[in-house]
């Protein structure tokens, strides 16, 4: 009986010390496929488990492998997941768990990849709308007027029209007419003509914002000497304010203003000129148009204004500003004009056609 008893207990000694034993191994084998999967190491994962093939824990070893590549996927490291399943399924090609997570992570990559396709594709969609747009945009500047470049927070670009980065806003010109000729022809009751030669003062002024553009147009000519006809002087003096809608066309201007041709005259009886007269004045004018540096104006204006002598008056005209000289703020050029203004009675006309050779100066636009 103690014999029995003595076997019973041997028995169960070398149980619990072969379980512990067991123990022991599972701990160190969990350890090497722990640095394993630190090193990022499909190699030494294939290394461990080759290695413990033979062990009848084997299982528990995969098991453990296809735990610690499950936490890969929720650590997103889809591709070492999918290479740690691999080794297992290499080993072992029975573990379905193995092959149904690689099919998942190989699913899951692709999405991923598919994904980044994806963006990727959207963004070149992006590069191509905005480069599309920005050559629009660049043709319509070309069209609208001279503009730069700029840069902006983050690497935007952008343009902007040169006269809004100038040193002003305001474009200006001043010209100071050394001949400024008139030939007059008046055709009832008699006929008569006069060719005079005087001085003229003139000034363009011009102000853009981004919807409207303002601008002035002021003149005034003294024809004090007559080379043929009577000694008659005359003199012609304008101020028209201007405005043009930028969005619609930034050189085409609505004018209104007021307009006076005075005259000084001892032999009106003879000429049968106009006598003094100033009218409202309404019309349409081409302003702040360069070509290169070359400047272009017109003008066409009506005066409505009738009194005894004339029932209403006409006046067009255009000049061109050529400059000779430009630096950095300013410029100094020649203006060449001509400009008939008609004066309509109630029987006949008085027709004064004038030429202008002036002598200018203006800012430089920016």
């Amino acid at each position: 009986m103690r014999k029995l008893i003595l076997f019973i207990v041997l028995g169960m000694s070398l149980s619990v010390l072969s379980f512990a034993q067991e123990g022991v191994n599972l701990v160190a084998i969990y350890d090497e496929i722990d640095k394993a999967f630190a090193a990022h190491s499909p190699d030494a994962i294939a290394t461990v488990l080759k290695s413990n093939a033979n062990s009848p824990s084997y299982e528990l070893f995969e098991n453990y492998t296809l735990k610690k590549t499950r936490q890969l996927i929720i650590k997103n490291d889809l591709q070492f997941a999918k290479e740690a399943s691999l080794v297992v399924i290499d080993n072992n090609v029975e573990n379905f768990d193995a092959i149904d997570l690689y099919s998942y992570i190989d699913k899951a990559i692709l999405g991923e990849e598919q994904k980044k396709q994806a963006e990727e594709e959207k963004k070149q969609r992006e590069l191509a709308r905005q480069a599309m747009l920005n050559a629009q945009a660049k043709q319509q500047i070309e069209k609208r007027g001279t503009y730069q470049t700029v840069s902006a927070s983050e690497g935007v670009s952008g343009y902007v029209n040169e006269e809004q980065i100038s040193y002003s806003p305001l474009v200006w010109t001043l010209k100071l007419g050394l001949v400024a000729a008139m030939f007059q022809t008046v055709t009832k009751p008699e006929s008569y003509s006069s060719f005079k030669y005087g001085l003229s003062f003139g000034a363009d002024l011009f102000y853009p914002t981004e919807v409207l553009i303002f601008g002035a147009d002021i003149f005034a000519a003294f024809h004090l000497l007559s080379i043929s006809g009577e000694q008659e002087m005359m003199y012609s003096v304008r101020a028209i304010p201007q405005i043009a809608l930028a969005p619609l066309s930034k050189y085409l201007f609505l004018r209104a203003g007021f307009a006076a041709y005075p005259l000084s005259s001892q032999d009106r009886d003879i000429t049968n000129t106009v006598g003094t007269y100033m009218s409202p004045a309404v019309g349409l004018g081409l302003g702040n148009f360069y070509i290169g540096e070359t400047r272009i104006h017109a003008h066409a204006d009506y005066y409505p204004l009738a009194d005894d002598d004339v029932k209403s008056a006409l006046e067009a005209g255009a000049s061109v500003l050529l400059p000779f000289n430009v630096n950095e703020k300013t410029k100094i050029g020649i203006e060449l004009g001509l400009s008939d203004v008609l004066f309509i009675r109630e029987n006949g006309i008085d027709n004064r056609i004038k030429g202008i050779f002036a002598v200018g100066v203006g800012n430089v636009r920016k």
